[in-house]
Order: C-alpha cells, then structure tokens, then sequence
C-alpha cells in the first residue's frame, strides 16, 4: 500500500501524477496523514520537493532535520527533487532580499543547491535523485513502489578497493556501511574504543551527528554479530 501523506493538496501536481501512475500500475495507496516524508510505500519513504522548496530547506537548514526523521524511521529514503535549478534560484531571488551583487548571489544559491545534494550522497544513507519534472518523479516513485515487494538479487561489485588509514580503530568502522571517516572518528571520540561502540545502545550511537537509527542498528549489527558479516 502507498500511503500518501493527506497535507498534500489535492490540486497538486505530483499528487495527481502518483496517483495516475499507481492505477496504472496497479499499486494501492491512500492518503494518510504522515510525520515523516511525504510518500511511504513499506519501508521505503520519499521526500518530494520541486527545486524551489529544495532550495528553499537548504537555506533554513530545514532538509537536515527532514533527512534525520527519515533516517531514524524507515530503511530506505529517497530525496526526489523535480524541476530547473535556475527557475529555483530566480524565483528564490524574487521572494528574498540581498545586499549580495544579483551575479554573485547566483553562484551562492547554485554551490548551496548542488552542495546540499553532495553532502546527501557523501555524509547520509539518503539517495538523492534529480529529475526535470513532476511526470518523471511520479514515474520513480511508483516504479520503486512496484519494484520493492520484489525479492531480487542484490547485484554487488566483486572487488573492493579499500582505503587504509593508520588508525586500524578506523578502517573497521568505515568498513560498515553508512560509517564515513568524519563518523568513525566522532564515534571514538565520543566513546573511546570499538568496544565501548559495540557496548552501546543504539540510541547513545544515534546521538552522532550524522548517525541515525539504521546506521546505528548496522554498527551495531556489525560489531556484535555472533556469525559472519557480509559486507
């Protein structure tokens, strides 16, 4: 079942198009009023923004907060964003006043666009995904939404080039999913040792900046597993 969050407005585009696209596909849904994400399926969770109000929550910091929630609620979460970057930063200069020269300020608002999405695919668990319009946002939400129920064959590369530091402490940790350089790092500080990580609970580990409820669960899956771990 595709759970629609109800705060979408009827006259919605996007909305209308999902909606279109699950008849097609046969998918179920209905709307539902949702705290987190603004379309569910399972334990899949999308965050739908046109380019304006991505910029937007970029700008107040607001997609952060947004990422944590979905973070620590669902497996997998998908930031879909719709629409032209610079009908994005024009609108956004019509709606915001500046002191900033209007040529400088477009090469602020683009590298704070473009930036964000980077740090989603660098720093979180979130899969970012860029497209022009709402019919092709619909189309990739209600694609993965037929596709998820599916027990499919995970395809994993055979060779793994890894990067060794000279901290081994490191190395362990980045070598979980999730567990960047700047995490593994933050979590010896905080706890001293991988044995104090692996003593911790799952909220203590959570409280990492940039370790949520699925990261943490996975570490300490990882650390404290009794049988082999694939990677």
């Amino acid at each position: 079942m595709l759970i629609i969050d109800s705060r979408e407005t009827h006259g919605s585009k996007l909305v209308g198009l999902v909606e279109q696209e699950a008849h097609r596909l046969a998918i179920p849904f209905e709307k539902r009023w949702l705290e987190v994400g603004d379309y569910v399926f399972a334990d899949v969770c999308f965050e739908a923004k046109s380019s304006f109000d991505f910029l937007s929550s970029v700008i107040s910091k607001r997609i952060w907060t947004q990422i944590d929630n979905m973070d620590r609620h669902y497996k997998t979460n998908i930031v879909i964003i719709y629409g032209k970057i610079e009908e994005a930063i024009e609108i956004f200069k019509e709606h915001s006043k500046s002191k900033i020269p209007e040529p400088a300020r477009t090469i602020s608002l683009t590298n704070k666009f473009l930036g964000a999405i980077g740090k989603m695919i660098l720093d979180t668990d979130v899969k970012p995904i860029w497209v022009s319009t709402e019919n092709e946002a619909s189309k990739i939400i209600t694609t993965v939404c037929k596709m998820q129920p599916i027990n499919r064959e995970v395809i994993r590369p055979e060779i793994f080039k890894r990067i060794s530091t000279d901290d081994l402490r490191i190395d362990v940790l980045t070598s979980i999913k999730g567990v960047s350089l700047k995490k593994a790092q933050s979590l010896l500080k905080r706890f001293g040792s991988i044995a104090e990580i692996g003593l911790s609970s799952q909220e203590e580990l959570a409280k990492i900046d940039g370790i949520g409820k699925t990261i943490a669960s996975r570490i300490l899956d990882t650390l404290m597993s009794e049988k082999k771990v694939k990677i």
